[in-house]
C-alpha cells in the first residue's frame, strides 16, 4: 500500500575520537525506524559528513559542510569524549558550529559527553581543556547527559530520540501521516488491531533477529544482550500504552514480560565458572520466545477479526 510520510534527517556531530558513538546513533535510529516507520508514517536519515558532503570550494569547509547538510537538518545529535574538535574560523569547532546552527534555528539537539576510561598519554591537554570549558559553557545554557559506558549511551538515545519523536510528529499535517489509498476501508476498531498486529510482529521479528545474531556471536559479556532487551522493554511500554480493548489479557502479559526484561537489567554475572553468563542468556532466549507467542497471539485475534 502506497503511504505518504516524512522524512527527518538527524545530523551526526562529534569531533574524531566519538569513532564508536558515530556508529551507534545510526544503528539506534535504524532500530526507531524499523519499529516505528509504519505506524507513523515516517523515517529518520542519519546525517553525516562522510557519507552525505561532496567536494566543493569557495567557502570554509565547515561553512560548505552547513550549506550542504547542517542546514537541511532536523535535529543534532552530538556526542563528545575527550576533544573538542579543530577550530572552524567562525567557532571553537566545527561540532561546535553545527550546534550553534540548530540552535540559532531552535532545531532540536542532544548533546551526550563522555566519562569512559581513556590512557593519560592519548588526551591533548589542549583539546581537553577546551573541551571542559566548552561543556560549562554550555552547562547554563541548556541540558546535556553524561554516560560512562556506549551501551549506557544507546539506552540514552533510544529514550531520547523516541521522545523527541512523539514532539516532532505532533506538529506535523495529518494528511502526509495518511495512506495515499487503503484497498478496504474497515472499522476504527479492527483496523487498529491490524495495524497493532504489523507493528508488534515486525517488533517481534526485529527483536529475535538481534537476540540471536548477539547470542550466536560468542558474547564474552552481557552488555549488548542488555542493550537489546533494554530496548525491548521501551517498546512493550510502548505498546502496552496503546491497549484500549482487551478482551485477550495482552496488557497483563506485556506486563509480565515487561517485569522479566526489568529484572535481566539488573543481572549480576560472577566469576562462577560461566554460571551466572549463561543464566544471562538462558533468560534472554525465555523473554524472546514469550514475545513471539504474544505477537502470534495477536496475529490469531487479528485474522478472526477479518
Amino acid at each position: 500500500m502506497v503511504q505518504r510520510g516524512l522524512i527527518f534527517r538527524a545530523l551526526v556531530a562529534s569531533p574524531s575520537d566519538c569513532i564508536h558513538e558515530r556508529k551507534i546513533i545510526p544503528e539506534v535510529i535504524s532500530s526507531w525506524n524499523a519499529v516505528h516507520s509504519l505506524s507513523s508514517a515516517a523515517i529518520i536519515e542519519p546525517i553525516l559528513w562522510e557519507t552525505h558532503s561532496h567536494p566543493a570550494i569557495g567557502d570554509r569547509p565547515q561553512s560548505i559542510i552547513n550549506k550542504q547538510l547542517v542546514d537541511h537538518c532536523d535535529l543534532l545529535i552530538g556526542a563528545f569524549w575527550t576533544r573538542l574538535g579543530t577550530p572552524t574560523g567562525a567557532a571553537e569547532s566545527g561540532t561546535a558550529e553545527e550546534i550553534e546552527h540548530f540552535r540559532a534555528a531552535d532545531k532540536q539537539v542532544l548533546l551526550y559527553f563522555s566519562s569512559a576510561p581513556v590512557v593519560p598519554e592519548s588526551i591533548d591537554g589542549e583539546q581537553y581543556k577546551a573541551l571542559t570549558e566548552y561543556r560549562k559553557l554550555l552547562s547554563q545554557q541548556g541540558l546535556y547527559f553524561k554516560y560512562e559506558a556506549l551501551s549506557e549511551f544507546r539506552e540514552m538515545l533510544q529514550r531520547h530520540l523516541a521522545s523527541v519523536m512523539i514532539d516532532l510528529l505532533k506538529v506535523q499535517p495529518e494528511e502526509l501521516l495518511q495512506p495515499v489509498s487503503a484497498p478496504v476501508a474497515e472499522s476504527p476498531e479492527r483496523g487498529a488491531l491490524t495495524q497493532f498486529c504489523s507493528d508488534f510482529g515486525a517488533f517481534s521479528r526485529r527483536l529475535n533477529a538481534e537476540w540471536d545474531a548477539e547470542s550466536d556471536s560468542d558474547p564474552t559479556n552481557t552488555d549488548d544482550g542488555k542493550y537489546i532487551l533494554s530496548r525491548a522493554a521501551d517498546e512493550i511500554v510502548h505498546f502496552k500504552s496503546m491497549i484500549v480493548n482487551d478482551d485477550l489479557g495482552i496488557a497483563n502479559s506485556l506486563g509480565d514480560v515487561l517485569k522479566r526484561l526489568r529484572s535481566i537489567q539488573r543481572h549480576q554475572t560472577y566469576m562462577d565458572g560461566g554460571v551466572s553468563f549463561r543464566e544471562f542468556w538462558n533468560e534472554g532466549d525465555k523473554i524472546v520466545v514469550n514475545i513471539k507467542d504474544i505477537a502470534l497471539k495477536i496475529k490469531e485475534a487479528s485474522c478472526k477479526a477479518q
